[in-house]
């Protein structure tokens, strides 16, 4: 992803669409959701949410979802976990869970 960004919201949007983009690679949509992880926007945080929904998505990808949100979470937060975990797919839960258990 050697991208050239104005600014951190261009930078956002392209993450944001490679993420809920199925006809991209499994492994530039997992660095995708990896790099969301870093941002506090409610863009980032909802298209996360979205693609943690999702129980036909790579079990991969629900992972790398399920940890970014938990470090959107563990920074800020500013939304309840436990309505999350209740949306989100297996993987994506367990990995959110390990993440809290951790702390």
């Amino acid at each position: 992803m050697v991208e050239e960004f104005a600014n951190d919201e261009e930078r956002t949007l392209f993450l944001l669409e490679t993420l809920l983009n199925k006809n991209e690679s499994l492994q530039l949509r997992d660095s995708a959701a990896t790099y969301l992880g870093h941002h506090d926007s409610d863009k980032a945080l909802k298209s996360l949410i979205e693609c943690a929904c999702n129980d036909h998505e790579d079990a991969r990808l629900l992972t790398a979802c399920g940890d970014a949100i938990a470090e959107i979470w563990d920074r800020n937060k500013n939304f309840d976990i436990d309505v999350v975990l209740a949306q989100v797919a297996i993987p994506a839960q367990l990995e959110i869970r390990g993440w809290i258990n951790s702390k």
